[in-house]
């Protein structure tokens, strides 16, 4: 049985980083009550069959490295304890609204993209709405509607290293919300990273690892090599 995680460490730093900015604190949104949640910005999407078999993960190549690596270095700074999400009902290549206050009145600051994999928000839900950060670094609130929280149950510690083979520079193997390659990668992680963090056993052939931008995961276990 896996130990299960409480307080992720790579997103603990949230909570101490100080988000609690004027704009959230004392924004008269808060005694808004949305009439109904923004649609987003692509079609519901259709959950995908899954095949009886399907073949064993692949690493990926990068294209270029995106700007959310560091808006999540600088996303700690939600008030109160922090949560990890992903999109869902949103088309894949669709994005949901981050807005300037907890409701449909506010402009929209920024956005959330299904591209984006996991992110961080607020746990707290203020009227529908949470707080997060976009991938753009502006801060704000999103639809609770279209944000799934990532079960950190039963998620072991991480206290081994592990250096990625197979895997050529400037390439990515993909992190998964969960072990297996029927859950959606919720990130990357690169050779770029050098020692990655991660269980120090596998899980039928998946450790439990974070992502670049400190998002918690799973990644296989055949790409993965163990640093004594």
């Amino acid at each position: 049985m896996r130990v299960a995680r409480i307080v992720v460490p790579a997103l603990a730093v949230w909570a101490s980083a100080g988000w609690a900015s004027a704009e959230w604190l004392g924004h008269p949104a808060y005694g808004f009550t949305a009439a109904r949640p923004p649609a987003p910005g692509g079609s519901v999407a259709t959950v995908p069959h899954r095949e009886a078999v399907r073949p064993p993960e692949r690493p990926g190549r990068h294209a270029a490295a995106g700007p959310r690596q560091e808006a999540a270095r600088q996303a700690g700074q939600a008030p109160g304890r922090v949560c990890a999400y992903r999109l869902r009902g949103v088309s894949a290549g669709g994005f949901l609204h981050v807005r300037g206050g907890a409701g449909r009145r506010h402009a929209p600051v920024g956005r959330l993209r299904v591209s984006d994999g996991g992110f961080a928000g607020a746990c707290a839900v203020t009227h529908g709405w949470i707080a997060v950060r976009a991938a753009d670094g502006a801060s704000g609130f999103a639809s609770a509607r279209y944000l799934h929280r990532l079960d950190l149950s039963g998620r072991p510690s991480l206290s081994c290293a592990y250096r990625l083979k197979h895997v050529h520079k400037g390439g990515y193997l993909n992190v998964r919300e969960s072990a297996g390659l029927g859950h959606v990668p919720v990130g990357k992680i690169s050779p770029a990273q050098g020692n990655i963090a991660g269980a120090c056993a596998a899980d039928h052939g998946w450790v439990a690892v974070d992502t670049a931008d400190g998002i918690p995961g799973w990644a296989s276990a055949r790409y993965l090599r163990k640093i004594p």
